[in-house]
């Protein structure tokens, strides 16, 4: 990883030969496109701004070249521009220049939170676009269940979904984005500063403020239950587990645990949903508690 890293640096044409190609791998296989999105944060950081929006625009070119020959579709280039390299051209430019990463995650949770607003206020039926879909999927559980499954039940979950979806686009947006900055910081560090990006991101506290707004947004999912602010917590829960995350590492580091039992950790969130959220809820009252401080004192 390190030798491409090199290679992504060596010139305007490698950088977009490799988010170009990416970007048509993640077509198939969607996490790849995290590597597409490191690729322009990576010379971002590096280079700057310019040099991130020449790689963008040379990608760009090329995607979309490359999927009208393969998919007639060239507008997936437009896709990746605008949702995937563009906003990662911003967060790189802010990281680069605040070596703040606790100010580039504030960043996109706030981008992602009012994307949610807007989704709301000027396509409010777009989850509607998903229910053709999300009624086969049913259609065909029901079928499988042989009856196990009560229609009208997965009927009411289909339109919690729908309402919903918006914060699930808005927070699925924030992880890749927060995945390809923090792989391009590791590359960085990796390549000029061995092992500073652990050390950073183990650091990582968000602050009082955003856990105050964390909160507010929390509670008033609550008591008012509206589709906006589930939508919003989705984003809040995903922020503040990355700052769970961070507490993880750091405890792990200092007590110099096996990598293993941190191995451990990564799959029991695969397959224990609500592990998740009880990391979730320790990154954020790590805020207030300190976890670092009181465990590694």
């Amino acid at each position: 990883m390190i030798s491409l890293g090199r290679f992504i640096l060596s010139g305007y044409s490698q950088a977009a030969l490799v988010a170009a190609s990416t970007a048509m791998l993640g077509l198939l296989f969607p996490p790849v496109v995290w590597i597409s999105g490191a690729v322009v944060a990576l010379v971002t950081l590096v280079n700057g701004h310019r040099y991130g929006l020449v790689v963008t625009a040379i990608a760009a070119v090329a995607t979309a070249v490359l999927a009208l020959l393969m998919l007639s579709l060239p507008e997936v280039a437009l896709y990746y521009v605008l949702l995937v390299w563009l906003p990662l051209v911003m967060v790189a430019v802010v990281l680069r220049q605040t070596v703040s990463l606790v100010l580039s995650l504030q960043l996109v949770a706030g981008v992602s939170l009012l994307g949610i607003v807007l989704l709301y206020q000027f396509f409010p039926d777009i989850g509607e676009l998903s229910r053709p879909l999300l009624n086969t999927m049913a259609a065909d559980l029901m079928e499988n269940s042989e009856g196990a499954i009560d229609e009208q039940q997965m009927q009411l979950v289909i339109d919690r979904v729908v309402r919903i979806l918006p914060g699930f686009f808005a927070s699925s947006f924030m992880i890749g984005t927060l995945l390809s900055l923090y792989l391009a910081r590791w590359w960085q560090a990796a390549i000029f500063n061995p092992g500073g990006f652990g050390k950073e991101f183990r650091a990582l506290r968000l602050g009082k403020m955003t856990a105050s707004i964390a909160l507010v947004i929390a509670l008033s999912a609550a008591f008012v239950n509206t589709d906006v602010l589930n939508a919003m917590l989705l984003v809040v829960f995903a922020l503040y587990l990355n700052q769970g995350i961070a507490v993880l590492h750091a405890v792990f580091k200092a007590k110099q645990l096996s990598a293993v039992w941190l191995y451990a950790v990564y799959l029991m969130m695969f397959f224990v949903p609500y592990s998740v959220v009880l990391l979730a809820l320790a990154g954020l009252a790590d805020t207030w508690i300190d976890f670092r401080g009181r465990l590694l004192a």
